[in-house]
């Protein structure tokens, strides 16, 4: 049978695509509407659209009877626009921020992603959470929530489920810690630093960090940002561990081979963050007819990965049903809730003594 052409192909997707785009643009918009008091990083609430474009989607899915027409499209956001995303995702890492961060930031930033990680290791070896599943939530409380979550989710070959259940967790943990940390942190007199270490360490996704810094001071919002941000530029081992475990444990093709925890979206991403970091992503201005455009291609990429990525969160949802979701039970989201706590606890203890020590 001859394989169709690419007009043929591209009918095929552009329906499922276009839904997709559609639910994604209501999720970006909601998501830059002021939300207050959560004004201070640029007039962002602290749900990402990822998150918003996932709930839409599973309404969609769950309340309408959708088409199977839409299926190819779905598959392609998720299989194929996914991937060059994550590429493009590189665009926003400098890995200078690890030197910004100092030597005591970087090595309590190892700590806690190598004990987030563990924990759901544990928890995967004593069966109390499914493979992929564990290693999304993992991964997702190490690093950087939903961004995280969604560069894994290729990697181990996860389920749309998997995905959404992942990124509703974090989502529901950060939002707590970002309203209850720094309350906490006034009644313990902490200091901007420490709490903007404390923040940047443990609450999920980033502009919840923004959020909760911003809310305590300016200097401890900065402070964990920054730290943040050196979390997010150690995204790639965390993905090298969660493909060698996901193989290791059977829940992904083959036995453990680099090229398979390392595929080429990988390289991409670590290729596109080197660009950054080295300066060579090219910034200038350029005149078409009488206007004069400002070129920064390092935000044009990292613009052009959130669209994709929100698009592609949005196909996860519009296949995921409500009756997966409830199968998978509530104990993977008291593990979720679990590991926050511990982490948070862990940070503090760590932060009040490099703070003695300073």
């Amino acid at each position: 049978m001859a394989e169709p052409s690419s007009r043929a192909a591209l009918l095929q997707v552009f329906p499922g695509v276009a839904l997709a785009a559609v639910v994604s643009a209501a999720a970006i918009y909601l998501s830059e509407l002021p939300f207050p008091p959560f004004t201070l990083s640029g007039n962002r609430h602290p749900i990402e659209p990822v998150m918003l474009a996932i709930i839409f989607g599973m309404i969609l899915a769950n309340v309408l009877s959708l088409p199977k027409s839409l299926q190819p499209g779905f598959k392609f956001s998720t299989k194929k626009l996914l991937p060059l995303a994550v590429i493009l995702l590189g665009a926003r890492l400098d890995f200078f921020h690890l030197v910004r961060v100092g030597a005591a930031g970087l090595i309590m930033s190892v700590a806690t992603i190598i004990v987030a990680l563990a924990m759901f290791a544990l928890f995967i070896k004593w069966k109390w959470v499914e493979t992929k599943l564990g290693l999304l939530l993992g991964i997702g409380t190490a690093i950087c929530g939903g961004t995280a979550i969604v560069a894994a989710a290729p990697v181990i070959e996860a389920e749309e489920k998997d995905v959404s259940f992942s990124v509703a967790t974090v989502t529901l943990c950060g939002l707590i810690a970002m309203f209850v940390m720094p309350l906490l942190a006034h009644a313990m007199k902490m200091s901007d630093w420490s709490f903007g270490v404390w923040a940047g360490l443990s609450i999920h996704q980033t502009p919840q960090v923004i959020a909760a810094g911003f809310s305590f001071s300016e200097p401890a919002g900065e402070t964990a940002t920054i730290v943040k941000l050196a979390r997010v530029c150690l995204l790639a081992p965390a993905l090298i561990f969660v493909g060698w475990a996901a193989q290791s444990h059977g829940a992904a093709r083959g036995r453990f081979q680099l090229r398979n925890v390392l595929p080429l979206f990988v390289i991409g991403f670590l290729l596109m963050a080197l660009l950054k970091t080295l300066g060579w992503l090219p910034v200038f201005d350029t005149t078409l007819g009488s206007r004069t455009i400002h070129v920064d291609v390092a935000k044009w990429c990292e613009q052009a990965s959130k669209i994709l990525i929100v698009i592609s969160m949005a196909a996860v949802g519009l296949e995921t049903s409500f009756a997966a979701l409830r199968k998978t039970g509530a104990r993977p989201l008291l593990l979720g809730c679990v590991a926050a706590i511990v982490i948070c606890a862990m940070t503090l203890g760590a932060v009040r003594i490099v703070e003695r020590w300073q």
